[in-house]
């Protein structure tokens, strides 16, 4: 039987192929393979055939809604009145929130860039120690856990 689990690169690993070595699988019955992370730049606006979850509408959005109401609102006290100052605020609300959400969105991939690689641990053991492999590998924290007779 193959035991096959998925670990994030850490000391976790290392302890559960430790643990598993003490409870007699032999060290050519363990296979742990990393995974590379595909790293790409993420685009600023997505399009119908790729996104990624961040919107770049939202607070520019709500950000010119309360400009343009504010600027329709103070316009009637205003020379050009209410729809001039509605408009030239919304457009200037768009902007600050556009701005506002750019630098959001920058210092965000700053934060994502750092990541732990992925390990995949491959056990190969008999069928009477699968429940063993299992709960060392769930013990010390495996991401996912699957067999294979």
């Amino acid at each position: 039987m193959h035991v096959i689990a998925t670990f994030e690169h850490s000391n976790f690993l290392e302890l559960a192929i430790t643990d598993l070595e003490q409870k007699g699988i032999e060290k050519n019955q363990i296979c742990a393979i990393p995974l590379n992370k595909m790293v790409k730049e993420r685009a600023l606006f997505d399009n119908l055939h790729r996104a990624d979850g961040q919107s770049m509408f939202d607070l520019p959005a709500i950000v010119a809604t309360i400009f343009m109401t504010l600027g329709v609102a103070w316009g009637f006290m205003w020379k050009w009145g209410p729809i001039i100052w509605g408009l030239l605020s919304f457009l200037g609300g768009l902007a600050l929130g556009f701005i506002i959400k750019y630098l959001l969105y920058k210092n965000s991939l700053k934060k994502n860039f750092r990541y732990n690689t992925e390990v995949v641990l491959i056990v190969d053991c008999k069928a009477d120690e699968v429940k063993t492999v299992e709960a060392v590998l769930f013990n010390h924290l495996a991401i996912g856990i699957g067999r294979k007779a």
